[in-house]
């Protein structure tokens, strides 16, 4: 297992992934890479661009396939006619720094045919953080993640949260979310709602994340 490396997923799309990627990042000074990356965001970024603009001595892992359109990637990879080989993803097995990869989408978004995203976290065989949101519908969403955690033996390192504190829903979701899987889980962070992401504005999340 490698030493302050980890795989975050997520709930879903925008849940705040690539902000909690950055701050892994920063705090193990680990490389960045997205094996998949689907589109760009409203300002013309990928999410390594968005990691770079966050904190800027980041290195970064180009990703291994980029599609134009913004959709799930088996839709976006037909689109190009491209299909999606786990095999040429990057080798972390030699890799002597820490990392920091980040999925596409939620832990069941599927890759092709027969392969999802779930799949991609198992072949990489990384401690794996889950983001949830904290509003309406996070504790099916989370839950349900979880239960696919569990089914396919992927290790939780914990859970980080983004968006206001709701404690009523964090701690169900705790409770919950311990009963399916099965032992404790560790809560990493809640990452409050932020009107500037940047290096100043995240520092201190950096310096008290308990993973």
């Amino acid at each position: 297992m490698k030493k302050n490396s980890f795989f975050i997923t997520g709930t879903d799309t925008g849940v705040g992934k690539t902000v909690v990627s950055a701050i892994l990042a920063k705090k193990y000074n680990a490389h960045y890479y997205k094996p998949i990356q689907c589109g760009l965001n409203k300002n013309g970024y990928k999410d390594s661009d968005v990691v770079v603009n966050i904190f800027n001595d980041i290195s970064i892992i180009k990703e291994t396939y980029f599609f134009k359109n913004p959709l799930s990637p088996n839709i976006a990879a037909k689109k190009e006619n491209i299909n999606i080989e786990i095999s040429k993803f990057f080798k972390i097995d030699n890799f002597h720094h820490p990392i920091v990869i980040e999925g596409a989408g939620g832990l069941q978004v599927p890759i092709d045919e027969t392969t999802f995203m779930s799949d991609v976290i198992s072949y990489f065989n990384l401690p794996t953080i889950l983001v949830s949101r904290t509003q309406l519908g996070t504790i099916n969403h989370t839950l349900l993640s979880i239960e696919i955690l569990k089914k396919k033996k992927i290790n939780l390192a914990g859970i980080v949260f983004s968006g206001d504190e709701n404690k009523e829903t964090i701690n169900t979701i705790m409770r919950f979310g311990e009963k399916i899987y099965g032992k404790e889980i560790n809560l990493i962070s809640i990452i409050p709602f932020l009107k500037a992401i940047n290096s100043d504005t995240l520092q201190q999340i950096v310096l008290n994340l308990k993973t």
